[in-house]
């Protein structure tokens, strides 16, 4: 599925598959074609690994960024900034796609904007209508994807991953990490000026309930009294709450 971006189109992550990961690199370099004809970077994203959880493999970023840099220099795609201007098909399929967008958004509108279309649940159904019928499209084959609902006889190989890669973040390092990080938040907590910082909560608390006031300043000067963002989460959740979705049913 080519997703359509400000100012470019890419593959999006929900686009690559379990199966045959290693073909997750040709999607992305559909991908990167893409957007450069659309007028944007070839971005070859996501790294063919995205399905596995595997943290972003070395290999598979190497070879997502080198299949960017063969688009730009060998192919030297993004030379023109609109090579398809002027193509009946594009200008269509362009026309097409921002009627729609167009209509999603005065739908929205009509139901008093964006935070109210999510508090209604309108957001949260339709992006679960809309992964619905996708999937049901590659259960019936409406929607054809190589190596999970076709291509899946006894004569196709399982392409896969020539070595299982380390997870990057080994558990023993990221515990270690971990207690180090606290303790030096202890130390930072005793070392502070405990006063200026009560204080400056009390203020933050106080500002938070006025609508009208820009709280930037005052959180740069509770960042440089070194208050805590648990601290000032705090504020926040006493003032405001804690968000919760609406019940989609």
């Amino acid at each position: 599925m080519i997703i359509r971006m400000p100012a470019t189109a890419s593959i999006g992550p929900s686009s690559t598959t379990i199966q045959r990961p290693l073909n997750n690199l040709t999607r992305s370099v559909l991908g990167g074609v893409a957007g450069a004809l659309s007028g944007g970077p070839p971005s070859t994203f996501p790294p063919y690994d995205e399905p596995l959880g595997l943290g972003w493999s070395a290999e598979a970023s190497q070879l997502s960024m080198d299949a960017s840099r063969i688009l730009s220099l060998e192919g030297r795609l993004g030379e023109f900034e609109d090579p398809f201007a002027g193509s009946y098909t594009m200008e269509a399929m362009t026309d097409e796609i921002e009627a729609e967008a167009w209509e999603e958004f005065e739908k929205i509108q009509t139901m008093g904007g964006a935070v109210a279309a999510i508090e209604q649940g309108y957001m949260q159904r339709e992006v679960s209508r809309s992964a619905y019928e996708h999937q049901k499209k590659i259960n019936n084959g409406e929607v054809l994807v190589v190596g999970v609902n076709c291509f899946t006889g006894d004569n196709e190989l399982e392409v896969e991953t020539t070595r299982l890669v380390p997870h990057p973040y080994d558990p023993v390092k990221r515990e270690r990490a971990e207690g180090k990080q606290k303790r030096s938040l202890k130390k930072v907590k005793k070392n502070r000026d405990n006063e200026k910082v009560k204080k400056l909560l009390k203020q933050l608390d106080k500002k938070t309930r006025n609508t009208e006031e820009n709280l930037v300043k005052h959180l740069i000067k509770c960042a440089k009294a070194y208050v805590s963002i648990q601290e000032v989460a705090d504020v926040f959740r006493d003032v405001f709450g804690e968000y919760e979705a609406p019940s989609i049913l």
